[in-house]
């Protein structure tokens, strides 16, 4: 009782809060499913499941354009067909069709029940091999479009073509814990050649000889802490390793300094990336002049679609929209200054200090050394100290409290001990009772002789039971009535007690857990930026919720079960002391 009791209401509580979040995710709304089917004209088309409309388009070999029926583009606002055109190739190699991204007439939004759409009414036509800059005012539905290319963002209506393979470069940089060759090559077979040229391009051969370990490197988490030009970059790496036929870059350009997004821009955007089809969103307007097409998104819709001289000649106000990214640009580069000096500053420290270790060698893979492994989390083994067990305890109350609760514990085991042993004297005294009664009566011939030299013996002959007393030590029994009253008032003690020990004692240890949590609070609110740096986030979310958890549930039951053992073997051993 005292162990399931808790147990049970904690069980019970941690179930209903389960069910309710399966019960949420089983709610939810149903994705439709796509189901591929093959056309006549070997185009692979997606369409939800439950429409079952062929493939209607006519690809020519000839004049490398592909048309679709119009009798028969109409989409329903609730039915979303997103097609994949798979890249034709001719005998030369080269790709098939005009459109490497066809978006019709799209409109999305994140969530149903927002009132206003994501994109609305969002048509354009990138070829393939192009360079296609979108910019707009925060908020307008760039990374938005981006998504919706990557199929992330469902679609209320319009269709999406995609031709060829896609490979993304988000926004916000995202780097796993491991080396940073392993985030650059994430998966993709070594290619030492294009890793070299990645590398090279996206300017981390300086970072790679600054690092101490060089491209092997552990970071995340429990590795070294990269800044933000150097996380975006590995990011940009990662994408562009990949070979594909697209690529999505989401604002690469924004977390770096002048001179190296001029790098970035003209080596790998422009350079590495060349003849692939690239959808740049940027706020660096300097370099607008470069791309094929601008895509100007005002409000989740597309303002104006066309080459910077184009742009520039019609009668929109494209000026003041420029005017608008080069403010919304200053202020961006304003607030990342301090930042970036600061990472400068970072860097050259490093290189000071790491200058004995590298050789200066821009060769990838050239770090001497051993390659270096994930710190693992320090775990402490072996038996618990005393001073743990006095933290644990002062936390929950004063001495005063610590000896009331040891002490009620102590009487509640002494009461279930005492009920017991006074059941075991009970049962004695009559035996004995029965005894005397039949060798004082003298006519049952059960006994089979006097009381001889104040013995009395007794034997049944039906069952063949026998027994002797010591008329002189039981000559004085206690009666029935006695022993019930005496029994009743040990097992009154033994609840009253019971469940005062067991409240204090839980009470107690409540106010411990509560304390220690507290006092685990207030530290990591006063540590310094070198705990944080050292630990990483998990670790320091695990002290307070698997670890406080075990301290909550797990050490009061295991403690109050030792307590409760340890007082009853202490009990159980007196009798066997010789005094």
């Amino acid at each position: 009782m005292t162990e399931s009791f808790p147990l049970a209401v904690i069980e019970v509580a941690e179930s209903t809060v389960s069910i309710k979040r399966v019960q949420a995710f089983l709610l939810n709304e149903e994705v439709a499913s796509a189901a591929t089917q093959e056309g006549s004209c070997g185009k692979i088309t997606t369409t939800l499941e439950g429409s079952n409309k062929p493939c209607e388009c006519r690809c020519s070999l000839n004049d490398t354009e592909l048309v679709k029926d119009p009798v028969n583009t109409k989409i329903s606002d609730k039915i979303t067909t997103v097609d994949t055109v798979d890249r034709l190739l001719e005998k030369t190699g080269g790709p098939t069709s005009k459109k490497s991204i066809v978006i019709t007439n799209v409109t999305a939004k994140w969530m149903e029940d927002l009132p206003k759409n994501t994109l609305t009414d969002v048509s354009l036509d990138v070829r393939p091999g192009e360079l296609v800059a979108v910019v707009g005012p925060v908020g307008s539905g760039k990374t938005s479009l981006l998504h919706a290319i990557l199929k992330e963002l469902p679609l209320n209506s319009g269709s999406i073509s995609v031709g060829g393979s896609v490979s993304y470069a988000s926004q916000e940089p995202w780097l796993f814990t491991g080396s940073v060759r392993q985030n650059i090559l994430f998966g993709q077979p070594m290619d030492r050649n294009r890793y070299r040229q990645v590398v090279r391009v996206c300017a981390l051969e300086r970072d790679f000889q600054l690092l101490p370990h060089g491209d092997r490197t552990i970071v995340g988490e429990r590795g070294v802490t990269l800044s933000g030009g150097q996380r975006a970059r590995i990011s940009l790496a990662r994408a562009i390793y990949k070979e594909a036929d697209i690529y999505l870059l989401d604002d690469p350009l924004s977390a770096v300094d002048t001179r190296v997004g001029r790098h970035l821009f003209e080596d790998c955007i422009c350079g590495f990336l060349v003849g692939k089809t690239r959808v740049l969103v940027t706020h660096q307007l300097q370099y607008l002049h470069t791309a094929d097409d601008i895509i100007i998104l005002n409000n989740g819709a597309v303002e104006a679609v066309g080459t910077f001289t184009k742009l520039q000649n019609s009668g929109l106000d494209f000026a003041k929209q420029l005017e608008l990214e080069v403010g919304e640009t200053m202020d961006d580069n304003l607030n990342r200054m301090s930042a970036r000096s600061s990472d400068d500053c970072v860097s050259q420290c490093s290189a000071n200090r790491l200058q004995h270790q590298n050789s200066g060698s821009s060769e990838v893979s050239s770090v001497a050394g051993s390659i270096p492994e994930m710190a693992a989390e320090m775990q402490a083994r072996g038996s618990v100290g005393s001073r743990v067990y006095w933290v644990y305890f002062s936390a929950g109350g004063n001495c005063m409290v610590i000896l009331l609760v040891f002490g009620l514990c102590v009487l509640s085991q002494l009461a279930i001990s005492g009920g017991d042993y006074w059941m075991s004297y009970w049962s004695t005294v009559e035996e004995h009772r029965l005894i005397m009664s039949e060798a004082n009566s003298g006519s049952s011939q059960n006994v089979t002789g006097p009381i001889v030299n104040d013995t009395a013996s007794y034997q049944d002959s039906n069952s063949g039971y026998s027994a002797t007393t010591d008329v002189a030590e039981w000559g004085w029994l206690p009666s029935r009535e006695t022993c019930i009253y005496v029994y009743s008032g040990l097992v009154a003690s033994v609840i009253i007690l019971s469940v005062c020990s067991v409240i204090c004692f839980f009470t107690m240890c409540m106010r411990a857990s509560i304390n220690l949590h507290n006092a685990m609070f207030t530290s990591i609110t006063r540590a310094t930026m070198r705990f944080f740096n050292s630990n990483p986030s998990g670790q320091i979310l695990n002290r307070f919720s698997k670890d406080m958890g075990t301290v909550d549930e797990i050490v009061p039951l295991t403690m109050i079960d030792c307590i409760q053992r340890g007082v009853l073997y202490s009990l159980t051993s007196v009798p066997h002391c010789k005094v």
